[in-house]
């Protein structure tokens, strides 16, 4: 009944999207803005931000059992719902031409001390050769909390690893997906695109408890179009939101069985930002869900939420690394400011 209602909103998604492929435009012709290009690109530029952010990762167990599931204190058959008990982290990114690198740790100032053996990594890599943009993120959680009976149980031993790579193409030349995503680009001219993604992930679930310790990989795979647009307010502001929806299959290997089942995805993304010719900031947030079934003992309804809140600056960067780049856009026909 779930999968047929998000297959429907699934259908009506497309049918309003899809007509975007022949209708993106930026401001009217006869709008002074015309006179500028669609985006501002910072080439020389070596950009730089530090981010607040607010990540988790949460899944459901939908029928515990003892003997699949090392967690005490649960009782036989019951639903679990687990979140991670670090929450906030910070990141620092950096960023030049088409390649932007990035990686998040817990400080124990931002979260709870008494957490035992708790952590979390987050690292992203980020490519946008042309029109193309290809992100890579691994998201490393350990330990954590689930409501029981009106109280909340710590899980030190529960732990998930999540690799994921998203590959989109963006259709309108004048739309920046980076002036969205990362602000070595400023959208000049109101506009949106049609941005379908591929999307490939994988995620291992570990438990852990006395000596006994049980393991879940699963594989996702899908494809998800969608429509991104961002609104230019005035000439420092900007704001921008999307979404991708689609569906695929997912692959769950657990005690030596695979199997495989109907996979619905769905990501949202918001940004606020403000920007100058050097200093930039705002807030972004990325909401994204995947639901599917998985047999009688997990049921991931896997549930992965960013909101950041950043500051950065842009330096000149050394002048071998723009001859360098230059080549290598030569080389590949990327253009002279990829």
């Amino acid at each position: 009944m779930m999968l047929d209602m998000h297959y429907r909103i699934f259908v009506l998604f497309c049918l309003l999207t899809l007509p975007a492929l022949s209708g993106q435009t930026t401001d009217s012709p006869t709008s002074a803005k015309d006179t500028l290009p669609a985006f501002i690109r910072y080439p020389e530029k070596l950009t730089t931000r530090t981010q607040l952010t607010y990540v988790g990762n949460s899944f459901l167990i939908r029928n515990f059992s003892d003997d699949r599931f090392p967690l005490p204190g649960i009782e036989e058959g019951a639903q679990l719902k687990l979140d991670p008990v670090y929450s906030t982290h910070l990141s620092f990114v950096a960023q030049f031409r088409i390649l932007e690198l990035g990686f998040g740790f817990t400080p124990n100032f931002l979260n709870d001390k008494d957490a035992e053996n708790a952590r979390q990594f987050n690292l992203q890599i980020k490519l946008y050769p042309g029109r193309w943009a290809y992100e890579f993120t691994f998201l490393d959680q350990r330990g954590f909390e689930a409501g029981v009976e009106g109280e909340d149980l710590y899980f030190p031993g529960v732990s998930t690893s999540k690799f994921q790579n998203v590959l989109g193409y963006v259709f309108n030349p004048n739309f920046s997906l980076r002036a969205l995503q990362s602000p070595n680009e400023w959208q000049t001219r109101s506009a949106g695109s049609f941005i379908p993604k591929g999307l490939f992930s994988y995620t291992r679930y570990r438990f852990e408890h006395d000596g006994t310790e049980n393991a879940f990989n699963s594989f996702d795979l899908g494809l998800a179009p969608g429509y991104f647009y961002t609104w230019v307010l005035g000439e420092r502001f900007l704001l921008s939101a999307g979404n991708n929806s689609g569906m695929g299959i997912n692959i769950l290997n657990q005690d030596g069985e695979t199997n495989a089942y109907l996979l619905w995805e769905s990501v949202f993304q918001a940004s606020l930002g403000y920007n100058d010719q050097r200093f930039f900031a705002g807030i972004n947030g990325t909401y994204s869900f995947m639901e599917h079934g998985a047999g009688n003992e997990i049921q991931v309804f896997d549930r992965v939420y960013f909101v950041r809140l950043f500051v950065g600056y842009r330096f000149n960067a050394p002048k071998k690394w723009n001859e360098k780049a230059e080549r290598i856009n030569e080389k590949y026909g990327w253009g002279p400011s990829n």
